[in-house]
């Protein structure tokens, strides 16, 4: 009984507080008409597919995207041994838009994350992919803040 009254009290309060998710709303002004990978890798793929879903077919501005995206893991720092103890991922993306009025602009999205080095090197590579899709994400909202501003 407890638990239908909290999950009805919860549900009255989200639909009655106003809450609506940031980029649900579909209230962008721009419709993406292409998008061009510079290469076939993963990162330009998850990246593409991201932006994808942000495109409003009913949009008045239609933009043409040359995306060219790139992942560099650095060492910051080693252990006695001469192992890596410390590691920093950045993500590049390039992002070349073309307007209806065929003016180009281009920007440059970085992203970085500093991280420990982790002796099981299966949780370590899984925690990369972790860290890969939080920077993928904080570029596309910085992207599409960008977009709907050109």
């Amino acid at each position: 009984m407890k638990k239908i009254i909290t999950v009805l009290l919860t549900f009255l309060f989200l639909t009655n507080c106003g809450y609506t998710p940031i980029y649900s709303a579909k209230n962008f002004d721009f419709r993406l008409n292409e998008i061009i990978l510079a290469n076939n890798s993963k990162l330009n793929s998850k990246i593409a597919k991201r932006l994808r879903v942000f495109s409003n077919q009913g949009g008045e501005k239609i933009i043409l995207l040359r995306v060219d995206a790139k992942k560099k893991i650095n060492t910051l720092s080693k252990n006695s041994k001469g192992d890596p103890s410390r590691y920093e991922m950045i993500i590049n993306i390039q992002l070349d838009a073309e307007n209806d009025q065929k003016q180009k602009n281009t920007h440059l999205f970085q992203e970085r994350f500093n991280y420990n080095a982790n002796a099981n090197k299966f949780e370590l590579k899984q925690y990369e992919k972790e860290i890969e899709d939080l920077l993928i994400n904080k570029n596309i909202d910085r992207i599409i803040i960008y977009l709907s501003k050109v």
